[in-house]
């Protein structure tokens, strides 16, 4: 257990610090992003991913779950032709699924446009397509080195990806709406459609930035891509002999154990697109006067047309959904480390072992969610202004207790989330279909009633993802115990690091009201964060939730990672 446990630690800090690198480069990426194309923009751009989120599911979560799961196997057994077999049959497989899921996005592209009611983003997705076909093809190889419990290809060319979106990305949006608003000056027209001001010419220029963006994410996972080919290729290829009879048999071994995984991976992403496409209907089912209304001061600073206030309030809900998603997505990175761990304790037949391992990953998980997400609620107007004050101050105005709300709740998006991935690596993802599809169907229901109306509009989101995550969180946890016997430390695990970082919350509160109060923006963020910081880490190790044993075995893990 110790040397699995040291693995578990030494990938789960690599890839935790890939995580925060790659975090932080979105940050970068998506303030002048947003400069340049508006929260209207923001909006196009991100239902161009809410339909490539279903394919995405598939190819970078079920299949690569079920191949790292297949690798990690049959190491263990010492079996290297099998493992040379399925290497193969991965390729070609993932080759096809790229091939399938990049058609998809362009068949789907203005039939998709026609029932968001949105027909400018249908140019965002077919920028979007391309993306689908490598980033296939650059999870077979990712999934091949972390079945080895090699997290470094992992971990590099997400990095990789993250810094060419950002450069193209950025490089194409502002040359394009530079091309595009010098035409408007010229010519009172863009692309030959005459703008009767500049507030018209802009949501005529959108769309278009907002492609121009997006591929910048495909140079970015052709960069990833090649990379992982080329770090595979050199690493592996002399420890496998060459795969000469059919992998017929190895493909049918990666389609059945990823079947359950796949029809999990794709209610649960379904679920994620209900959810942003219902948001997105029901703002449109709104009384369009009072949800301009609402937002009266944001419209007036950003410049926007009554018009596209459906866009626009949409783009404010995805720019709060990049804070949202921040600790979750960090906290993932511990649940993709666990997955070989996981499957190797599962193997061994011992229900103590496997329990011993998910509590540990649990309470390293809940210590990070609680403390981030309550970090977030405490500083919620600070880190939007220090992002969006020089560019985009409506984002800070619209946002701001959005993510304050979101902060309280992050426990159930990174809970659930490593739940789930604890499932699928003891082979249970079938059973957790269920808990996806009432989720979905949860989510979906709780837009339409609450997000429909004006005076609730987006808030109306955050009590339906609260109760949908809770759903999954709790029947996750339910299969992990009863088919995989695994005894939760729930005190220790989920409820005393919860309690200390909430303490915190106050105390910080408390102490910086006390001590520091009328502080400028700057100074309130840095003093306020580090009281609660230090708060928090005190709480943690004085409750002993971590001991000092603990924290030198990270120390070590790190070390040697």
């Amino acid at each position: 257990m110790g040397d699995l446990k040291k693995k578990y630690i030494n990938s789960a800090a690599l890839l935790l610090t890939a995580s925060v690198l790659v975090k932080a480069i979105s940050a970068v990426y998506k303030i002048p992003l947003t400069a340049y194309i508006g929260a209207t923009g923001r909006g196009y751009f991100n239902m161009a991913y809410n339909l490539y989120m279903p394919v995405h599911a598939i190819i970078m979560g079920a299949f690569p779950v079920a191949l790292t799961h297949l690798i990690s196997k049959y190491r263990e057994c010492g079996d290297k032709m099998q493992v040379a077999r399925l290497k193969k049959a991965s390729g070609i497989m993932f080759f096809a699924v790229g091939l399938f899921g990049t058609a998809f996005m362009i068949a789907a592209a203005v039939p998709y446009a026609k029932y968001m009611a949105s027909p400018k983003c249908t140019v965002a997705v077919f920028a979007l397509a391309p993306t689908v076909f490598f980033s296939s093809l650059a999870s077979a190889k990712r999934a091949f080195a972390e079945g080895h419990m090699n997290m470094v290809p992992t971990s590099v060319s997400q990095i990789l990806e993250a810094v060419f979106k950002l450069v193209f990305g950025l490089l194409f949006a502002k040359l394009s709406m530079s091309f595009l608003y010098s035409e408007y000056l010229k010519t009172g027209a863009v692309f030959g459609a005459k703008c009767a001001d500049e507030t018209q010419a802009l949501s005529a220029i959108y769309p278009f930035t907002s492609a121009a963006a997006i591929a910048g994410v495909t140079v970015g996972s052709v960069i990833s891509w090649a990379y992982l080919s080329a770090y595979v290729s050199v690493k592996y290829k002399a420890l496998y002999p060459a795969a000469k009879s059919s992998v017929k048999g190895a493909a049918g071994e990666i389609a059945s154990f990823g079947a359950p995984i796949i029809a999990s991976a794709l209610i649960q992403s379904l679920s994620e697109f209900a959810d942003h496409s219902t948001v997105q209907i029901s703002l449109g089912m709104c009384d369009l006067n009072a949800l301009a209304a609402a937002y009266e001061n944001c419209l007036m600073l950003s410049g926007t047309d009554k018009a596209d206030v459906v866009a626009y309030v949409y783009g404010l809900f995805s720019a709060a959904h990049d804070l949202k998603n921040l600790v979750p997505g960090l906290t993932m990175a511990l649940g993709v480390a666990a997955v070989p761990a996981i499957s190797a304790a599962h193997a061994s037949g011992g229900s103590e072992r496997l329990s011993a391992l998910l509590n540990s990953i649990f309470k390293y998980i809940s210590l990070i969610s609680f403390g981030g997400g309550f970090y977030l609620s405490l500083l919620s107007q600070e880190i939007l202004t220090l992002l969006y004050q020089n560019s985009n101050y409506d984002i800070v105005l619209g946002c701001n207790n959005v993510v304050k709300l979101y902060g309280f709740i992050t426990i159930l998006f990174s809970l659930s989330g490593a739940a789930v991935f604890a499932v699928q690596s003891v082979g249970l993802a079938s059973k957790s279909i269920p808990s996806f599809a009432a989720a979905g169907v949860l989510r979906a229901l709780l837009n339409l009633r609450f997000v429909s109306d004006a005076a609730v509009n987006i808030y109306g989101n955050i009590a339906a993802d609260a109760m949908a995550y809770a759903i999954i969180l709790a029947a996750n946890i339910f299969l992990l115990a009863k088919y995989a016997g695994v005894k939760f430390a729930v005190f220790r695990s989920l409820l005393m690091p919860g309690i200390c970082c909430l303490a915190s919350y106050f105390a910080a509160n408390f102490i910086y009201g006390a001590l520091f109060s009328g502080s400028g923006i700057i100074s309130r963020f840095l003093l306020l964060g580090i009281i609660y910081a230090l708060c928090a880490v005190l709480l943690t190790i004085l409750s002993k939730t971590v001991s000092f044993s603990e924290i030198k075995s990270l120390a070590n893990g790190k070390k040697t990672a």
